[in-house]
Formats: C-alpha cells, sequence, structure tokens
C-alpha cells in the first residue's frame, strides 16, 4: 500500500486500489502505442484533451494547455508538433483534430480498451461478474 493518502473513507481506499492496478495494466498498453507512435508525454497529454473535448470545436491552446496541465511553454511546441504531423487543424489559433488526428485518437482508445480489457481477463469470473452488476446496472433500478 501506498502511504500518504489522506483519506480513510473505505471506499475511496477501495477504488484507489482498484483504480491503481487498472492503470498498470492499461497504461502498459496506452505507453507501447504512444512510444509506437512517437508521441511524447506532452503530445500524448495534448491529445487527450483534445479527445475529451471533440465535440466541442476548436480550442485555443491556453484552453488545451489547462486540460493537459501543462504551461503554455509546453504545450505550444507539443501543438506544433503534432500540427506539424498532420493530426491537428489550425482555424485562427484554434486546434481541432483532424481526420489523421480523430483516427491517432480512435487508436488510442482503441490501445485504452485492449489494456482495460487485459485487466477484467485476469479477474477471476466472480468478480468480473461483480463488477458487471455495479457498472452496468444504474442506481435506482
Amino acid at each position: 500500500m501506498i502511504t500518504g493518502t489522506t483519506t480513510t473513507d473505505p471506499l475511496v481506499e477501495a477504488l484507489a486500489a482498484r483504480l491503481r492496478s487498472i492503470d498498470v495494466v492499461s497504461w502498459q498498453r496506452v505507453a507501447a502505442w504512444a512510444e509506437e507512435s512517437k508521441l511524447s508525454f506532452e503530445d500524448l497529454r495534448l491529445l487527450l484533451a483534445l479527445a475529451f473535448k471533440i465535440d466541442d470545436g476548436p480550442a485555443a491552446v491556453s484552453k488545451l494547455a489547462d486540460l493537459a496541465g501543462l504551461p503554455l511553454d509546453v504545450a505550444y511546441p507539443a501543438t506544433h508538433r503534432l500540427r506539424g504531423r498532420g493530426y491537428l487543424r489550425e482555424e485562427g489559433r484554434q486546434y481541432s483534430l483532424s481526420e489523421q488526428g480523430r483516427e491517432l485518437v480512435a487508436m488510442l482508445d482503441t490501445a485504452r480498451r485492449e489494456g482495460i480489457q487485459a485487466y477484467i481477463d485476469r479477474l477471476d469470473p466472480e468478480e468480473q461478474q461483480r463488477l458487471r452488476t455495479v457498472f452496468t446496472n444504474p442506481p435506482g433500478t
């Protein structure tokens, strides 16, 4: 267990432990995909920010930096790298995913889902059923 936590809520602790396990398995896939795609960590964070707001239209670098948790002096070069590789469109200093960028984000989502599936596959059938029940039955049903 990692020390230095600030909560004693059993639900928070249980979710933190489960998410840590999911992260280890699923992010192995995402990290490998990012390396194969020759994306830096900053590039990956900007792509995630763009994917998060994909339906909101183009955004300024400052907005993307904020969403990605990057300082502007890091976000600008990453944005220009992604644009230079054809993943972003620029419209009046506003950026959005190009078709190639959308395909790249779809591949990222596939890698993430494969990682989640790998995590689920490691669970025993009883635990899989418990998760299925919790996550597929909305509250109040």
